[in-house]
């Protein structure tokens, strides 16, 4: 695996530790320049993380009942996917990735807790 690609996955994992209790990577595809991994944090509930250090292309998904429900991603220009609208494209500049996790789990809180108030 590339230094980007570790240090990428690494800075993810740490950012992950302080702001969730909780959480399973499963490792879908890593090569020298890539990495496909899905963060697991409740049933039906996971972060979709892609990352190619050929070209810095990064796409962060959180995904509900096999949709997603908000995300950034950097495909032609940095965008959210907001959870309001998640088909939204809203241009942004480039987020930290600590921003994202932060914004990853304010909407995790959400979906989490209007789950469970559905039972």
């Amino acid at each position: 695996m590339n230094e980007n690609v570790k240090d990428f996955l690494s800075e993810v994992t740490t950012l992950l530790k302080r702001h969730f209790k909780e959480f399973n990577i499963e490792v879908l595809i890593e090569t020298q320049k890539s990495l496909k991994t899905n963060i697991h944090l409740a049933q039906n509930l996971f972060i979709a993380v892609r990352y190619n250090s050929r070209n810095e292309r990064m796409d962060f998904a959180l995904i509900y009942n096999d949709k997603r429900i908000f995300g950034y991603d950097n495909l032609k220009e940095w965008h959210c996917h907001p959870y309001e609208n998640p088909s939204d494209h809203i241009p942004c500049d480039k987020p930290s990735i600590e921003k994202i996790i932060i914004d990853i789990k304010r909407i995790y809180e959400v979906v989490k807790n209007h789950a469970y108030s559905e039972r």
